[in-house]
């Protein structure tokens, strides 16, 4: 199986760097950006890389539990984590 063809959580979840991270995360909010729509604030958050702010949109919007966007709050949650581990490592 391909990257492409991979759920973006598991994608994140293979970031190698945090930059990568952040590219990943771009093309992510790119692809899903026009299904969220009516989350408010969500693209500023997207742009700013506040990605618990933006999961806390969604969850506001619809809801934690809501089926149709699990697995937006999934990338957003491998996001979170994976940009908190990258923050704990020793540079150098």
């Amino acid at each position: 199986m391909t990257s492409q063809n991979l759920p973006w959580a598991i994608r994140v979840s293979r970031a190698e760097s945090s930059e990568a991270l952040d590219r990943l995360m771009d093309s992510w909010s790119e692809a899903v950006t026009g299904n969220l729509q009516r989350s408010i604030g969500f693209g500023s958050h997207m742009r700013r890389r506040d990605w618990e702010s933006a999961k806390r949109s969604i969850e506001q919007t619809y809801g934690r539990s809501s089926r149709e966007h699990q697995q937006t709050l999934d990338t957003l949650s491998a996001a979170i984590h994976y940009k908190n581990v990258f923050g704990r490592r020793p540079t150098g």
